[in-house]
């Protein structure tokens, strides 16, 4: 019997086995991407006189198209699996650099991925753009501080989007359950997040072959703008082996209803202005972890340094890189909420962020400078510390001064 919805995947799956994407398809067919899309996602079928010309563009017979059950292998053959994003994507039309936080775009991505994005381009595609990952840096809590992550982050994004996620150890588990658990969630039409234990990619998994044993999905990475601007779902990568590092595992589930913007926005800047005020530290490293204490931390350890006469800078990268994001976000994150928060005073935004302009701007320069040619004795770096110890502390005064106009309207 003709089921269309199989037939579309089937399409999908030879498409992708010819290496093209629904773009280049749609190209030699003559007809728009957005007609293949509903092909794929089974909410339409070519018509009769396309089909014999799909037929030879994926190198197939309309038999594999239609009645793809009855030509396809045994159970126990090595084919994939794979899920299509539930609404067209448009390209990548953010900025590249810097976008160094894996979290915020895995989030970004899973949003696109599941067709939730409002906002969309003419041809009806969904935009994919930094405003998402601006949002989530600010709901994660990751821009607010001087580490890679922060803990329950992903579950409490994907909130934003009224999904949740079930978190499962890779360390409590056989290899055989994680496979089994990864496959059954991809089977539900969700994707699954694979969390490595080790500094390693996060893969956001849309697919599987062999059982399971291999991944198909999208990889991020702290650290790696380039790698974390990528949300192509034509063009997955394969992880094989990816149970046997023993990775936590984060199954993507139908959860409550999102949360308005409005609210989100509110509880986020409420924890921010908390963690941001913070004069403790919470690590054992003094560069890791949240608020003004960091300020102060840095300065003794470029002072310690100094006194030493090290010719080399330690305590510099990639420091920051993650001060630089970290304060551009918050800056962003403002104008965000100034924008979906209608019913708060707007001036102590736009007064906090002129403060944070200050301060990435002087961030810039402090790159720049430190970005030239490095120093080849103990007196020039001293030069530079001292420079980068004025930069901290006037930072520390304009965002004190910025967090009070942010608290004067939503504490």
């Amino acid at each position: 019997m003709f089921d269309g919805v199989k037939a579309g995947r089937e399409i999908a799956v030879l498409r992708k086995k010819r290496g093209l994407t629904q773009e280049e398809l749609a190209t030699r067919l003559n007809i728009s991407p957005q007609a293949v899309s509903k092909w794929e996602n089974g909410h339409a079928m070519p018509e009769l006189s396309l089909l014999v010309e799909l037929a030879d563009a994926l190198g197939s017979t309309l038999d594999d198209i239609l009645f793809p059950d009855a030509v396809r292998p045994a159970a126990n053959a090595n084919f994939e699996h794979i899920l299509l994003p539930y609404a067209p994507i448009a390209d990548f039309s953010g900025v590249t650099w810097p976008r160094s936080m894996a979290y915020p775009a895995v989030l970004s991505a899973v949003k696109l991925f599941m067709g939730l994005e409002e906002h969309k381009d003419p041809m009806g595609r969904q935009i994919n753009d930094d405003t998402e990952y601006i949002l989530q840096s600010a709901v994660t809590s990751i821009c607010f501080g001087y580490s890679w992550g922060t803990e329950n982050g992903l579950e409490t994004g994907l909130s934003a989007y009224g999904l949740t996620g079930e978190l499962y150890s890779g360390r409590d588990r056989a290899e055989e359950e994680l496979i089994r658990l990864a496959v059954k969630n991809i089977l539900g039409g969700y994707p699954v997040v694979i969390l490595p234990q080790e500094y390693s990619e996060i893969i956001l998994a849309t697919g599987f072959s062999h059982q399971g044993k291999v991944m198909k999905g999208l990889p991020f990475l702290d650290g790696d703008d380039e790698k974390n601007s990528v949300m192509s779902f034509q063009q997955l990568k394969s992880f094989p082996n990816w149970y046997g590092k023993k990775p936590d595992i984060l199954l993507i589930k139908p959860g409550p209803k999102p949360i308005p913007l409005p609210k989100m926005c509110r509880d986020a800047l409420q924890k921010g202005v908390t963690l941001l005020r913070n004069e403790t530290s919470a690590f054992d490293e003094p560069l890791v972890g949240y608020g003004a204490v960091i300020y102060d931390n840095w300065c003794r350890e470029l002072q310690k340094e100094s006194n030493q006469n090290l010719v080399a800078i330690e305590c510099v990268y990639p420091h920051i890189f993650i001060h630089y994001e970290g304060k551009l976000r918050i800056k962003q994150f403002f104008e965000l909420s100034m924008r979906w928060m209608e019913d708060v005073d707007h001036r102590p935004f736009t007064a906090a962020v002129s403060k944070y302009e200050e301060i990435i701007s002087m961030c810039e320069k402090c790159l720049r400078s430190l970005s030239e040619k490095s120093p080849e004795t103990a007196e020039e770096s001293k030069e530079k510390r001292k420079m980068l110890m004025a930069v901290l502390r006037r930072s520390k005064e304009l965002e004190m001064d910025a967090l009070q106009e942010i608290a004067s309207v939503i504490l």
